[in-house]
């Protein structure tokens, strides 16, 4: 008897010591030695694949560059014998997710996780002091980084690129005093609320493309060209998430549970929306590279774009990999960070058909850096195809050459050593704060043949008295600063503005007066629509109207579903001005709430409402379905304004996506937060089984130990 019960003990403590194993997939494998190339202490690099990686205790130092471009690495854990991270040493570490620092680092050092893409959330240990210079520069997607009290010094550069970065410290603390900086910082980032919602995963779901060439690299075949599909998006406030494989014939489908909200058993706060994903092209109509479509990809190098294109958008190419590039005749206008941060871009050639080129179109790319280092060219002027991008002089009288064109956007912005300008009769376009807080600039003498100066152009310097030829057709919103004196030869030109003006946060570009109105907005136009804007400082007039043309959404609709836009649907125009009266298209992180009745005949009815982006391509928009007093009515939130289209998709209502409101309520424009309930994701699960394991594996560890002793205790 006492032998079985031994011999039981036994077996228990070997069932439980099993059940305790941690699981260990070929994937999630511990990296080996052999993965370490070592020399002394130091770890020079790491060429193993395991997506979890502990570095061996006989380090003391990462580095530099020891795990550059390692696109398995998921979670890295540094033993307390690390003492220093070299440069760059996690670099384009795209996956990386997780960084579990050692007790032995007293700080983290120059750019150790720069251009960490993948890292999302990061905390720092108490024994860090210091955090140096771009330690987690351009980590685009970092949000929350914790910093505890020990932390005494952050060099200025370390966030760089963080646009949304939010940092959680003890009040008072110097990591709460960066914090506040940081924050000012940030409003002033290229991306800040352009690309909050950047995602660079993909999937290997693969739908054929509809349309041709993509621009992408001449290197590459022709077959490897012809697709032109984005992708999916995923819509997140608005905001879409573009997916993006540039360098092949096909549409990567983004994952909609993980991004868009969706109604969930016991979930009351969300209503349907309609289809969360909608196809998104890099080409629009053959004339526009639509906004983003190449961000970040690392895809590309030696790109032409195709023949017949018009416009470059909005960061289309910006953090990309392409190191050459060939803008063919016909393209008029290169948006607003188009190649920001293009760090290997170092040939450029433009065309003579260029008249805009916005601000930070080109700023940090390897081609403009290069010849501000002085390593390249041979003159104190960047120009290409007529465009003059950048100046590097520092002479008090500037004299532009013969044959440019166009001045880009912020060229000569902030050189306050010019006092004396002279334009060429060449020049036809002076850009948008081309020689903005050139503070000493006093004379300016115009060529024969300029026929716009955008806006801000001379905002900021000492002139008082200007004469324009009578060529000038166009003139930009604060082109010159109010006690400048202007003299027209001619007529006095149009007023014009650029996109910059209709953001809801460059209201010093759109100069409104104070007209007394009360802050929040008035709804005009639509009968029982009511609207909040978040954080509302003055009275804003939201001009809502029927639009049952629609021909842009329309045409957005059938592009992107290959079907008709439901002739049920509802479409709505939506305008908000504030006292400039110039129409304000993009929100930011400001969100406006607007709720709409429905007609009678949606009633019990699923509604989807879409919209169109600034390149014109279908969106879906966030909606709440509510009811009041037995009316319905649907609630929108947007981050910018357009052409809205509101339709039933043909689903029976559920009754539990309704919110029940009171009439006060909806005055209110009160907005519910959207609560995502798709379940327990896979990281938790593993860590709940593990939690389960080590419970029965501990019950049967204990009640193994207690037979032996039971039936040591007798002999």
């Amino acid at each position: 008897m006492r032998k079985n019960k031994k011999l039981l003990g036994v077996f228990l403590i070997i069932v439980a010591l099993i059940i305790m194993q941690l699981p260990k997939s070929e994937a999630d494998a511990a990296a080996s030695a052999s993965d370490f190339e070592i020399e002394g202490t130091v770890l020079v690099k790491y060429t193993g694949t395991s997506q979890e990686v502990t570095v061996p205790d006989t380090v003391y130092t990462i580095g530099e560059a020891a795990f550059e471009d390692n696109l398995n690495i998921r979670k890295v854990t540094l033993p307390d014998t690390v003492k220093k991270i070299e440069a760059y040493a996690f670099w384009g570490c795209d996956n990386l997710e997780t960084v579990s620092l050692g007790k032995g680092l007293t700080s983290v050092d120059d750019y150790a996780f720069a251009n960490c893409k993948g890292l999302k959330t990061m905390t720092i240990p108490d024994n860090i002091s210091s955090i140096g210079i771009g330690a987690f520069a351009d980590c685009v997607n970092l949000t929350d980084i914790t910093i505890p009290i020990e932390v005494t010094y952050i060099h200025e550069t370390a966030f760089d690129g963080c646009a949304h970065v939010v940092i959680h410290c003890q009040t008072g603390s110097y990591a709460d005093q960066y914090a506040q900086s940081l924050y000012e910082r940030q409003k002033e980032m290229p991306e800040y609320e352009d690309v909050s919602d950047y995602q660079s995963d993909s999937t290997d779901t693969v739908i054929p493309a509809e349309e041709s060439d993509t621009g992408a690299s001449d290197e590459q075949s022709a077959e490897e060209v012809t697709g032109s599909v984005i992708g999916y998006t995923s819509v997140v406030a608005n905001q879409a998430v573009v997916f993006i494989d540039s360098a092949s014939p096909s549409v990567i489908a983004g994952d909609s549970g993980s991004k868009q909200p969706q109604a969930s058993e016991g979930d009351e706060s969300i209503s349907v929306t309609g289809k969360s994903t909608y196809v998104k092209y890099t080409i629009i109509d053959e004339k526009i590279i639509a906004d983003q479509a190449y961000y970040c990809s690392d895809k590309l190098t030696n790109v032409s774009i195709p023949s017949g294109i018009e416009e470059i958008g909005e960061f289309s190419y910006a953090r990309s990999s392409i190191s050459q590039l060939v803008v063919p005749e016909g393209v008029e206008a290169i948006r607003y960070g188009a190649f920001y941060h293009c760090d290997n871009l170092e040939s450029v050639l433009l065309p003579s058909t260029l008249t805009c080129v916005e601000p930070k179109a080109f700023v940090h790319s390897a081609w403009v850096e290069n010849f501000l280092d002085g390593v390249t060219g041979d003159s104190d002027f960047l120009i290409s195809g007529g465009t003059l991008v950048a100046y590097r002089g520092s002479g008090s009288e500037v004299v532009i050459p013969e044959g440019v064109s166009l001045i880009a956007g912020e060229a000569f912005e902030g050189h306050d050593e010019i006092e004396a300008l002279v334009l060429p009769d060449s020049l036809k376009v002076v850009g948008e704060g081309a020689f903005e807080n050139c503070s000493k600039l006093s004379f300016v003498e115009f060529g024969d043949n300029i026929e716009a100066v955008k806006d801000r152009a001379f905002s900021g310097c000492a002139l008082t008295l200007v004469t324009i030829p009578d060529s000038l057709k166009a003139l930009g919103l604060g082109a010159f600063d109010d006690d400048a004196v202007v003299n027209y030869e001619g007529d006095e030109p149009e007023i014009t503005h650029e996109l910059s003006a209709e953001r809801l946060s460059n209201e010093s570009y759109r100069m409104p007066s104070d007209d007394g109105s009360p802050a929040g907005v008035t709804v005009l136009g639509y009968s029982g629509i009511s609207a909040r804007l978040e954080g509302a400082a003055r009275g804003y007039v939201l001009t809502v109207s029927d639009n049952s043309d629609g021909s842009e959404l329309r045409k957005a609709y059938l592009r992107s579903t290959g079907t008709e836009f439901p002739q049920d649907g509802l479409l709505l125009e939506m305008t908000l001005t504030d006292s400039s009266d110039i129409n304000i298209t993009k929100l930011g992180k400001q969100l406006l709430y607007v709720t709409i009745p429905l007609p009678d005949e949606y009633a019990g009815s699923n509604v989807a409402v879409v919209t169109c982006d600034r390149n014109g391509q279908l969106e879906s928009v966030n909606a709440q379905r509510i009811e009041v007093d037995g009316e319905d009515y649907v609630r929108i939130s947007m981050s910018h304004l357009s052409l809205f289209g509101i339709f039933t998709d043909g689903t029976v209502l559920d009754s539990r996506s309704v919110i029940e409101e009171s009439t006060d309520f909806i005055s209110m424009g009160k907005a519910y937060g959207d609560n995502d309930t798709n379940g327990i994701s896979g990281v938790a699960d593993y860590f709940l089984v593990l939690k389960l394991k080590w419970i029965l594996g501990g019950i049967l560890l204990i009640s193994g130990i207690i037979c032996i002793f039971h039936t040591t205790k007798y002999i």
